[in-house]
This record gives C-alpha cells, sequence and structure tokens, in this order.
C-alpha cells in the first residue's frame, strides 16, 4: 500500500496522505468493517471473535477524501472538527493529548484510528498526569453517535489504585446512538476507561482493557445515568477494579458475552462484573454468557466474579455457559455469583448453566499465535494480554 499526497489543511500547514491500493482493494466495501457480526446467533460459537483481546480486520476507507493521517494534537484536533471521516494515527507514532475535559471530540459517524493487530507498534495516544490535588473528574475524549474508536493504544495518567484523579478515557456524549470501540489497549485511567452515560447500543469488543483500579472507581467499562446500554464482547480485562460495571438505574443493561476476566490486581480488584443498586432497581437486565472468568481465588469477600446489588427491572440476571476458575463458592458464604435475594440465579441453576472450579493454561504455540485452553476449549488469545 502506497501513500502519496492528496490534501492539506492550510490553516495548520499540514501535509495529509491518503492510502491507496489496487482496484479489487478499492472495491471491497463502501462501508468501515463492523465491530460485529450481523447475526447475532453466530456468537453461539467461540470462535466467532476470532482471537479475544484483538482484531487484525483493516478499517476499510470507502472515500479517500475522507481519510487524513496526523502525527500531533493540533493536527489530530482539527482533522476531528473539521469534519473527516477518518482519521488515522500512523504506526509507530505517539500523541501527547492535553489532561483537560474534552480535549478530543469524535464527531457523528467519525473513525478515529490506528492498525493494532496488524502492526507491532500502532499509534498511541498518551494523556500523562497533571500535578496538584485537583482530581480532574472529566473525560479527555467525547464520542457522539456512530462514533468509532478502533486499533488504538489509548494510555492514561495512572495505573494505581491511591491516585487522588478521576480521569476517564472516554465518554458517550448524551443521548449518543451506536457507540463503537474495538480492538484497542486501554489502560490508566482512574474512574474508567470506556464510560456510557445515557447512550444506546454502544458495541465494546476485543480490546485489553486493564490497570483501570483507582479505589471506589476504577472501571473498564461502565454503563450509567440511566437509558445506557452495551454490548461488551471478545474483550481482556485484567487489573480493573470491575470489569464492567452499571450504576443501577433504570434503562441501564448490558450483555457480556465471550469475555475473557484475568486475575490481576490482588485485593485491589474487586468483583469484576457489576450492577449497582439506583431507587431500588439494578438497572433493567444484565447478560452474562459463554465468558471465561480466571479470577477469584484470592479468598477475600470482594473476589466474587460477579455481584449484582438490587434485582434488575427485568428479574434475575442471566448467567449461563460461563466457565469459572473458582468453585460456586470461593470460600463457605463466599459466593462467586454474588447477589441480593433475587438477583441472581440460584446455586442449583448456576451449577447446571456453568462451569466452576476450572484450570486456566496459556500457552504460546507460535511467534505470534497464542491460546487459552479450559473446559475442553481452545480459544485464541491476544498474547501480550495474557503476559505471553
Amino acid at each position: 500500500m502506497k501513500l502519496i499526497p492528496m490534501l492539506s489543511l492550510p490553516v495548520l500547514f499540514l501535509s495529509v496522505t491518503a492510502c491507496t491500493g489496487d482496484s479489487d482493494e478499492k472495491q471491497a466495501s463502501n462501508v468501515v468493517e463492523s465491530a460485529f457480526v450481523e447475526n447475532p446467533d453466530q456468537y453461539a460459537d467461540p470462535d466467532t471473535c476470532g482471537t479475544l483481546g484483538v482484531k487484525s480486520v483493516p478499517v476499510l476507507v470507502p472515500d479517500l477524501n475522507q481519510l487524513i493521517e496526523v502525527s500531533d494534537y493540533t493536527a489530530l484536533k482539527t482533522a476531528l472538527d473539521s469534519g473527516y471521516a477518518y482519521v488515522k494515527v500512523p504506526n509507530g507514532v505517539t500523541i501527547e493529548i492535553p489532561n483537560q475535559p474534552g480535549a478530543l471530540s469524535v464527531g457523528a459517524s467519525q473513525t478515529l484510528f490506528g492498525e493494532r493487530g496488524r502492526a507491532a507498534q500502532p499509534g498511541k495516544l498518551l494523556v500523562l498526569p497533571n500535578s496538584g490535588i485537583d482530581e480532574d473528574r472529566y473525560p479527555v475524549m467525547t464520542l457522539a453517535s456512530h462514533a468509532r474508536v478502533t486499533g488504538l493504544i489509548i494510555e492514561g495518567p495512572s495505573q494505581v489504585s491511591d491516585t487522588l484523579k478521576s480521569t476517564i478515557a472516554m465518554q458517550s456524549q448524551s443521548d449518543a446512538v451506536g457507540i463503537v470501540v474495538d480492538n484497542n489497549e486501554i489502560f490508566g485511567w482512574p474512574w474508567a476507561g470506556v464510560s456510557l452515560k445515557r447512550s444506546r447500543d454502544s458495541q465494546i469488543s476485543h480490546n485489553f482493557i486493564h490497570h483501570n483500579i483507582k479505589s471506589e472507581l476504577g472501571y473498564g467499562v461502565v454503563v450509567q445515568n440511566g437509558e445506557t446500554t452495551a454490548d461488551i464482547r471478545c474483550n481482556i480485562f485484567n487489573h480493573n477494579r470491575h470489569a464492567i460495571a452499571g450504576s443501577g438505574a433504570l434503562g441501564e443493561g448490558y450483555t457480556a458475552s465471550y469475555n475473557l476476566v484475568m486475575q490481576g490486581g490482588g485485593k485491589d480488584a474487586y468483583h469484576q462484573f457489576d450492577m449497582h443498586e439506583k431507587d431500588g432497581y439494578g438497572g433493567s437486565y444484565v447478560h452474562v454468557y459463554n465468558n471465561w472468568f480466571n479470577y477469584g481465588d484470592f479468598g477475600t469477600a470482594n473476589r466474587s466474579s460477579i455481584m449484582i446489588r438490587a434485582i434488575p427491572q427485568q428479574g434475575s440476571i442471566e448467567v449461563t455457559g460461563n466457565v469459572f476458575k473458582s468453585a460456586v463458592e470461593i470460600s463457605p458464604g463466599r459466593p462467586t455469583v454474588a447477589g441480593v435475594a433475587g438477583s441472581v440465579p440460584d446455586e442449583a441453576a448456576l451449577k447446571e448453566n456453568n462451569q466452576f472450579a476450572q484450570v486456566f493454561e496459556f500457552l504460546r504455540e507460535e511467534a505470534d499465535q497464542c491460546v487459552m485452553k479450559v473446559a475442553g476449549q481452545t480459544i485464541p488469545v491476544h498474547c501480550q494480554s495474557v503476559s505471553l
């Protein structure tokens, strides 16, 4: 694939490049590759994910005049604000983003992307910590309807539990629909890697989300403020206080499937799939199926894999087809799937529909191919995400 100069932004005196390829590449698609397979029934087979925690499918750009490559913050912000549909951070480039509210806004139907999964050093967005005692309670990036962020490394300002800061990597704009966050490495965000507020039908897939572990916050993905729904699939989570959480308001719900939760975080990592209580409800629904929980064996009261703090509006959550490292009880009186009465299936149903006390094994089969073996399954996994 060759790069040729095509456009310029005279405001910045910035040279812009667009990608060209042979004719069959140009005709391959007139849409950007979707984060998910359209038919949800295909998720009955874990092979649908491909490799957990990463994707190698490129972003397909239907109109090269809407593609721009940027290598610094000023160029990146200007490209997004100017309405380019596809904004690429090239391989090997790190762009330092100011640690401030709304430093970047990915607009409606815009795609901000890199080549993670296809390049050894994909583009990176870096936010450094601010000095001082301010909490920094804000998202650095906001996402409008049908915005997509894909194929990037997105590093935040803190990876420890006792930080004073409460920064969020990215957050939906109010009433946004169809946001896609896929194939990124997202880490170091004290409040949350991905915060979804009053937004519907978000898709979070194939990311490696880790070291978001601030005490009392520390969410990999959080749905909050009500009327917020998300499908969360094919990710690898590690070293998060909660991998997925909800505030409990009516209209909130998430479906978590084919995710791998790893053991990291020690006693700073609490139950991993969570729904809080709000006005007597635990959100509207939670569906947890076909995930792998390599988690829970520290034996503390907080190491349940799932915790539901009130009954969802639609009743007891779904917990089926999951594989757990821990037994149905981590220790006497400390269940792996925990919740107030009526919020989770009873022990008999959990045992019938899930597998507990399973042994996880992670192997590198070839230089760049790693697998997880558990419960008779062999699942491709992103090597770095499982420390191989």
